[in-house]
């Protein structure tokens, strides 16, 4: 009987022992991930991440079925970058640099913190990651914390506490180069330096000034740059560098540019404008040893002095009067009376240039006058030497540049007098284009000739 209790006994302690193995093999059962990596950054926090893969168009890359290990920044470390770079939001940032900067944070396979060895891995931006592993993990400076090794359907996720930056994009931060680059308003700029291969130079020499058009600058401007030559386009950027670091405060009346034509600075009430019409729209950002100021407008280079840009304008016929009288003055006036080669001298010159029409009127009003031929040749000199002011003015220098009387000197030795209010000459005569750049002066366009008093 006692045997009977106890095989009982022994029968029962095995029975339980059975039980808790299979409920201890029940705790140990293995549960398999059910979110891929963009689900997971979605679901735990990692916003930043979650924006940029949105913004550089990766979501559905990185929720493909595949085998990837991802170090993924923190929020902290993406807001710490946007700092870094100048901007506000991951929406500032340009796709196509945002896409570089991820697939530099991404490599092919499933890879455990437990296997991680150190030494260079190449990533899917083609660029290769630095892993240590003394004293912790570390992906080239960024340190990998928790939460790691997360397992996602696609792959393995480990947290990092920095952006990591590939080498190639490394150079543009903290240089002159850093605010364009790393902004979504200059992709065009940055494309434009690209095609003309100025990228290294600029990045590379020190104390630079840019001025800086948006995309929506080169849009007015009408540029192709498909259409045209990188040397063409490399001319038209060295145009908007200064070889000095030039903040706001310390813009002269001009300043000569890498492109070797010079700048000329409005700066009026109403703004600061280069070459009369581009208006300094944001300035002093400073990065590295160079200073960038925004510009509304594509900066282009003279075509050339006085003379030939006025040739250039008459290209249309509207202009071909005014050329015809000062060819005259060359061929049959002395030196001294030759306004080709006076017009094409250092200057500076602004020239209030008369139209076809307005030489008509001229011609109309003298009765012995049927062409310019018939013009006295003195009276012809003394009248388009009245058109000259020995400086150059835009049309937002004026008012600053007149005397009391709201005058002007001119090469003719009498004087304009300007009506600021109706922008008009001498009363009658409206000034109708303006802001035409020369090398040597600036052109504006009215219609009526002006005649001194004789």
């Amino acid at each position: 009987m006692k045997n009977l209790k106890y095989l009982s006994v022994l029968f029962l302690a095995f029975t339980f022992l059975f039980i808790s193995c299979n409920d201890d093999d029940d705790d140990m059962e293995v549960i398999l991930p059910t979110q891929n990596i963009v689900e997971i950054a979605q679901a735990n926090g990692f916003t930043s991440l979650a924006a940029a893969l949105t913004k550089a168009n990766l979501v559905d890359a990185l929720q493909a079925s595949g085998e990837f290990t991802v170090f993924a920044p923190t929020n902290e470390a993406f807001a710490n970058l946007l700092a870094a770079i100048g901007q506000t939001s991951i929406d500032d940032v340009p796709a196509s640099v945002l896409e570089k900067i991820l697939l530099y944070h991404v490599v092919q396979g499933e890879v455990m913190s437990s296997s991680i060895t150190a030494g260079n891995v190449t990533t899917l931006a083609g660029e290769e990651i630095t892993l240590t592993t003394s004293g912790g993990i570390k992906v080239n400076t960024a340190s990998v914390i928790s939460p790691y090794d997360v397992e996602a359907t696609n792959g393995i996720i480990h947290t990092i506490n920095e952006v990591l930056i590939p080498p190639t994009i490394v150079p543009f931060v903290n240089s002159v180069l850093e605010p364009a680059y790393f902004s979504e308003s200059f992709t065009t700029l940055i494309e434009a330096a690209v095609k003309a291969d100025l990228v290294e130079t600029l990045l590379t020499t020190p104390n630079l000034t840019i001025f800086a058009p948006t995309n929506d600058a080169f849009v007015a401007s009408g540029l192709d740059l498909d259409a045209l030559s990188s040397e063409t386009i490399a001319s038209v950027l060295t145009y908007h560098v200064i070889g000095a670091k030039v903040l706001s405060t310390e813009i002269p009346r001009d300043a000569g540019t890498v492109n070797g034509a010079k700048l000329w600075f409005s700066l009026v009430s109403s703004g600061n404008f280069i070459n009369g019409d581009t208006e300094i729209v944001a300035v002093d950002i400073e990065s590295g040893s160079g200073v960038v100021h925004v510009i509304n407008n594509v900066l282009l280079p003279p075509i050339g002095n006085i003379v030939e840009t006025a040739i250039e304008l008459s290209a249309d016929g509207e202009f071909t009067s005014l050329i015809a009288a000062l060819t005259r003055t060359a061929d049959e006036g002395t030196a001294n009376q030759n306004l080709i080669t006076v017009l094409s001298g250092d200057g500076p010159f602004t020239v209030f240039a008369p139209t076809n029409a307005a030489f008509q009127a001229l011609l109309d009003s003298n009765a012995e006058w049927n062409a310019l031929g018939d013009i006295p040749l003195e009276t012809l000199i003394a009248v388009l030497t009245y058109h000259v002011v020995p400086a150059k003015a835009f049309d937002k220098d004026i008012a600053g540049a007149v005397d009391s009387n709201n005058q002007l000197p001119t090469a003719n030795g009498a004087k304009l007098t300007f009506d600021l209010t109706n922008f008009k000459i001498n009363t009658t005569t409206s000034i109708i284009g303006v802001n035409t750049n020369a090398s040597n002066g600036v052109i504006h366009v009215i219609d009526e000739v002006l005649v001194p008093t004789m």
